[in-house]
C-alpha cells in the first residue's frame, strides 16, 4: 500500500460518509438513459493483497436526471493500487492502470481504480 492511496482513500471515506456516494462512472445509451456506479462504502481491505474493499451502487436516471431505479443492494469489489493494480469483482482479477492490457481504458474497472487509488486521469 502507497501513502498517495491511503490519503485519498481517507478523503473519499470522509467524503462518502459525509455526502451522497462518490460517483465513479456513468455509462450513456441511445435513449438518453444514463446508469451511474458509486463508491457506497470503503474501507482498508480485509484481504491482505488488495488496499481497499468497496460497495458499488447502481443508479439509472431518464433523460431529464431523474431516478428510474437505484438498486437496493450494493455490489462489493476488492481494490489493489500499487503493482500489479488491480480490481477484484465477482471473484475474477482484473487488470487496471499500468498492468492493463485492455484497449478499453474507459472501463468502469478503470474508473473505480483511479477514484479508489487517487491516480491521476489523463
Amino acid at each position: 500500500m502507497y501513502v498517495q492511496s491511503l490519503l485519498a482513500g481517507a478523503l473519499i471515506t470522509t467524503t462518502a460518509a459525509a455526502a451522497e456516494p462518490v460517483v465513479f462512472h456513468t455509462a450513456y445509451f441511445p435513449d438518453a438513459t444514463a446508469v451511474s456506479l458509486s463508491v457506497a462504502d470503503k474501507a482498508l481491505s480485509a484481504d491482505g493483497r488488495y488496499d481497499f474493499d468497496v460497495m458499488i451502487k447502481l443508479t439509472e436516471l431518464d433523460a431529464a436526471g431523474a431516478i428510474v431505479y437505484e438498486d437496493s443492494v450494493s455490489h462489493g469489489a476488492r481494490v489493489r493500487c500499487s503493482a500489479p493494480a488491480k480490481v477484484l469483482v465477482g471473484g475474477l482479477d482484473y487488470a487496471v492502470g499500468a498492468d492493463s492490457v485492455s484497449p478499453d481504458l474507459a472501463s468502469w474497472k478503470e474508473d473505480l481504480w483511479r477514484t479508489v487509488c487517487g491516480a491521476p486521469v489523463s
